[in-house]
């Protein structure tokens, strides 16, 4: 709550970005102000990491920008501070912003001009001038002034166009009430500014005429025609040629009217909209944006919004349901034509055909349309300026087809429904994209309920929640199902359900033998229209057993080089096939996946898609050597995996971690296809590769991946290969705190490696058997492992190591109460981590002198061993065991009676332990902290699970 008397912060962004507090205003300049600037112009609503980085650095964008971002969040967050602690909200996927209106000038502008505009449309054009001033009068400079970035020009642009239609909103009320010399000057200052701006030059013109002044009016026509002429090759509008001429002729209808449109016969109005759909459910945020554009119409050009999506999506349901939703913005009539783009039964549409229906449509006889496409083109538009006049163009093809058929009046709305996304209009129209995305499981439940009636849901809910699932939330598949369930009242979901549930059957259940509701045929007519290098990369992806690739995976498939891929792939992103959901990684529909595997079976002999999905495996094994090289570059018997040798794929480890944290669903599906390709090499390595990663953050898939890399071992046959399968395995499961299960496979990998003589392999062995015991809670019998692994290591003059293995046995004699004994192992071991630079040892070491020195309760050195240790295990990405360090570090804080430190602490590490599903430890920090309002009576010492010995 507010403190008494204190005023709420403010921000500025027309002018200097600032925030106002009752100590002063401060200004922001840098990557801080353009980080405020995004959020505050975005106020209220969500805005991703993606899209902060992208307009904070543009491409390419710099290592590890989400990181940076956090960075900078966290310092703007101490910068603004006098707003209140919670004004940056952290909201998946990434951060808003939470204003009141007032507390945003942008916001108190744009509610000013509203009440001027409403004020001036209801004949009281006093109050609409005082509503202007007001807003005029939060300016305080350029826009944004101060602030860098690749948003910023846009940015400043649309705010100078509001302001710029507020200057002429105001000059147009001075007009109305005939302040006629107030208005001369609001324009003159506009038109000078702008010296292009036609509308404000007919409103100069308009005034300078109504004040007598008749030739400085026609003076103005003058220079602004001859200016459009030099500069752009254009002729003024067709209403300021209008109004010209009405003055030249001192038309007296001028002196009364607040437009220039001529009295005469009213043209027809076309009223061309096929019935809207029956049932139609979601899409309100695509509603919102088209009530937004038709809404906010600027007067210098037609507002065109085009919606995009995969066939079957419902692009032209959504566009008639809205139509007939908004008919009153459109009293001048509707145009619609269907252009047959992808119509599997016929051509696309020509655009002269089009133009000669929308001619007649707006009254102009058949013997009277011009025979050429640009002289249409000139009667249409020109027959339509001026008009509130809505054109509907369903199912476009390209860019080619649908410009003849665009007015040229802002008057007019524009909305495209196209497969494609059509980028020659919006870099040369300006056009609003608008794509749309499945239907959500409820509202495709709602949908099915709909068209079916809710008592037949109802009766079998079990088949509609398979109906649900598997449609995709199309549509048209939609559709499709309760077409065929209408057609046969009598029989149960549950045939439809069965039919849906397998793969193989699953399109043709979406199949009605009409090609223009049939989802495989809309399909189909898409992957026709694609260049032959495009379709077959479609298809080679409909092999890939996730849904979700990216370009480096895409073009291994391909078997192409990544330019050439990435060129492909936009062209299958423009056809709505795929889905670029982040920069560099692309999304197939199920539905649509479905059918591009089918392509692949019918299209491609067996050879290129197993060659395809071989080159597939290679490069994930590749790139996964690769990031774990960088990840743990000290790791023992590496150079065992493979003599290839393995290319720099990252800029540094943090990229490497990134690119495991986007793979690692993708790792363990390509690691089962290699087991179907019978590529067992591949299997074992893609264990080894990830193990890092897995041992980090993912246990349950470490365990589940080497378990399946023991099996391609054992077919393997080779002992060393064995060997290290089963002491990776049982690692894993030692550290899963499954001892025994683990302890079974350590002893085999040691007699294994006893067998080969691997001295090395013995000695690793070893070492992870100590941990084991150690798991066990039976450190006596870990010691002798522990003291085996560190004479083999100084036998093989292996520095690293033995520091690893002195810092196992400083952790085996502190779990025996010999603490002492285990300070001087841990620091021998530290000294050799630091001299030989290996974080992972140094951070395993500083957790158990924190430890030690908790039990001899000096509390500041084990909240400084602590503190560094988990600094080391934040840069190295080690969240598993940074849980661990956070409640040791709790526990400290708690027996010191530094409560609020305590609860920090611990509740940062409940968070990790959730997210890494570790219930035990996360119920024994959950009690913690239920107990915390008791302070201890009398120190406990440390209490938790810590394993310094595993590396």
């Amino acid at each position: 709550m507010r403190s008494e008397g204190r005023t709420r912060a403010g921000f500025r962004v027309l002018g200097p970005v600032e925030l106002q507090t009752d100590s002063g205003n401060l200004v922001l300049t840098g990557k801080q102000g353009a980080l405020l600037t995004i959020l505050l112009l975005s106020a209220n609503r969500v805005v991703s990491v993606q899209r902060l980085a992208e307009a904070l650095w543009g491409a390419p964008l710099p290592s590890s920008p989400a990181s940076r971002v956090r960075m900078l969040i966290s310092d703007l967050r101490k910068t603004c501070v006098a707003a209140g602690d919670n004004l940056i909200r952290t909201q998946r996927p990434g951060y808003v912003v939470r204003l009141a209106p007032d507390q945003l000038d942008l916001a108190t502008f744009l509610d000013c001009v509203a009440r001027a505009r409403q004020a001036a449309a209801g004949g009281d054009q006093e109050t609409a001038v005082t509503r202007y001033d007001e807003a005029l009068g939060l300016w305080h400079g350029a826009p944004l002034a101060g602030i860098d970035g690749s948003f910023v020009q846009a940015e400043v642009a649309r705010l100078e166009e509001l302001r710029l239609e507020a200057v002429e909103g105001r000059g147009s009320a001075l007009l109305a009430m005939g302040r006629h010399a107030e208005a001369i000057t609001e324009f003159t200052t506009v038109a000078t500014d702008h010296p292009l701006r036609e509308a404000a030059h007919g409103q100069l013109m308009l005034a300078l005429h109504r004040s007598g002044r008749r030739a400085d009016a026609l003076a103005v026509y003058r220079r602004l025609r001859q200016r459009l002429t030099e500069e752009l090759g254009l002729e003024p509008e067709r209403e300021l040629q209008r109004l010209h001429q009405r003055i030249l002729t001192s038309d007296p209808m001028l002196e009364q009217e607040t437009s220039d449109a001529a009295p005469g016969a009213a043209p027809p109005v076309p009223r061309q909209l096929p019935a809207p759909p029956p049932h139609f459910v979601g899409r309100e945020r695509e509603r919102a944006e088209l009530d937004r554009l038709a809404r906010d119409r600027t007067g210098k050009g037609v507002t065109i919004a085009a919606i995009s999506g995969t066939g079957g999506m419902g692009k032209t349901s959504l566009a008639l349901h809205w139509a007939h939703s908004n008919l009153g913005l459109f009293p001048d009539g509707q145009l619609h034509v269907n252009l047959h783009g992808f119509d599997p039964t016929s051509e696309p549409l020509p655009a002269q055909v089009a133009l000669r229906h929308f001619l007649g449509s707006l009254g102009v006889p058949a013997a009277a349309v011009p025979a050429g496409e640009q002289a249409q083109t000139g009667l249409y538009r020109s027959l339509v300026a001026g008009r509130r006049l809505l054109v509907v163009l369903d199912n476009a093809r390209d860019t080619a087809q649908v410009e003849p058929l665009l007015p040229g009046s802002p008057s007019c709305v524009v909305v495209i429904t196209s497969r494609n996304l059509l980028p020659g209009l919006i870099a040369t129209h300006g056009v609003s994209l608008i794509g749309l995305d499945a239907l959500t499981p409820a509202e495709t439940r709602r949908l099915l309920g709909h068209h079916l009636g809710e008592a037949r849901i109802d009766a079998d809910p079990d088949s509609a929640a398979v109906l649900v699932e598997h449609s995709g939330g199309l549509p048209l598949a939609i559709s499709v199902l309760t077409a065929r369930a209408a057609m046969h009242p009598g029989f149960p979901l549950s045939v439809l359900a069965g039919e849906l549930s397998s793969p193989a059957t699953r399109l043709d259940a979406l199949r009605t033998g009409d090609l223009n509701t049939d989802l495989r045929a809309a399909f189909t007519s898409s992957y026709e229209a694609l260049h032959p290098t495009t379709a077959r990369l479609f298809t080679l992806l409909g092999l890939a057993p996730w849904p979700d690739v990216s370009l480096r995976s895409a073009a291994a498939l391909a078997g192409l080089p990544a330019a050439r891929t990435r060129v492909a792939l936009e062209h299958l992103e423009a056809a709505n096939l795929v889905h670029q959901h982040r920069p560099g990684r692309y999304r197939t529909h199920d539905l649509v996946r479905l059918y591009a595997a089918e392509r692949a079976r019918s299209d491609r002999p067996e050879h290129e898609r197993v060659e395809a999905l071989t080159r597939l495996v290679g490069s994930y094994v590749h790139t996964a050597r690769a990031g774990e090289r960088l990840l743990n570059p000290n790791r023992p018997l590496a150079e065992r995996i493979s003599a290839e040798p393995v290319e720099d794929e990252f800029e540094d480890a943090a990229s490497a971690w990134a690119w495991f944290e986007d793979e690692q669903s993708s790792l363990m599906a390509v690691q089962r296809l290699a087991v179907r390709l019978g590529m067992d090499a591949a299997v074992w390595r893609l264990a080894w590769a990830t193990d890092t990663y897995h041992k980090r953050c993912q246990h349950e898939q470490r365990i589940l991946s080497w378990e399946t890399a023991l099996a391609a071992a054992e077919r393997l046959g080779d002992p060393g290969t064995r060997a290290l399968a089963h002491w990776y395995l049982g690692y894993a499961y030692a550290q899963d705190s499954r001892a025994d299960d683990g302890l079974e496979h350590l002893l085999l990998a040691y007699k294994l490696f006893e067998q080969e003589e691997d001295l090395a392999g013995q000695a690793h062995t070893s070492h992870t058997l100590g941990f084991a015991w150690l798991a066990q809670g039976e450190p006596e019998r870990a010691i002798p492992h522990v003291e085996t692994a560190l004479r083999l290591q100084r036998e093989l003059r292996d520095p690293l190591w033995e520091a690893n293995a002195l810092s196992a046995a400083g952790w085996c004699h502190v779990k025996l109460g010999r603490y002492p004994e285990a300070r001087s192992y841990c620091e021998q071991a530290l000294e050799l981590f630091q001299k030989h630079e290996d974080l992972n040892g140094e951070s395993a070491t500083l957790d158990s002198l924190g430890y030690i020195a908790h039990w001899e309760r000096r509390h500041d050195q084990a909240l400084d061993y602590y503190g560094r240790c988990l600094e080391l295990r934040d840069r190295l990405g080690n969240a598993y065991q940074g849980a661990d360090t956070l409640a040791r570090i709790g526990d400290v804080h708690h027996e010191m009676g530094q409560l609020a430190a305590a609860r920090d602490a611990w509740q940062r590490a409940l968070d990790l332990y959730h997210k890494q599903h570790r219930a035990a430890e996360a119920e024994d920090v959950r009690q913690k902290i239920r107990r915390l309002a008791v302070r201890p009576a009398a120190p406990a010492g440390p209490s938790g699970h810590a394993a310094p010995a595993d590396r």
